[in-house]
């Protein structure tokens, strides 16, 4: 396996351990499909840094969780 592999493995475990523990810390429970959207949100800014549309996206998210915390 290269390097380069490795490393996306290993990023995409410590985001979804991060996005796992996240969640449990302000007690909100996801499903699976959101957990991984946001992981794969998270994996991206880790791997290609902050941009406008990372930006954007993570906005998208923190409104997720928001609307997910009113609506319960």
């Amino acid at each position: 396996m290269a390097q380069q592999d490795t490393q996306k493995i290993i990023v995409s475990q410590s985001m979804l351990k991060f996005t796992q523990d996240y969640c449990k810390q302000i007690n909100l429970n996801l499903p699976l499909k959101d957990m991984v959207a946001i992981t794969n949100v998270l994996q991206d800014y880790c791997v290609n840094g902050y941009s406008k549309e990372i930006g954007s996206r993570l906005e998208a998210i923190d409104n997720f969780i928001k609307n997910k915390f009113d609506n319960e």
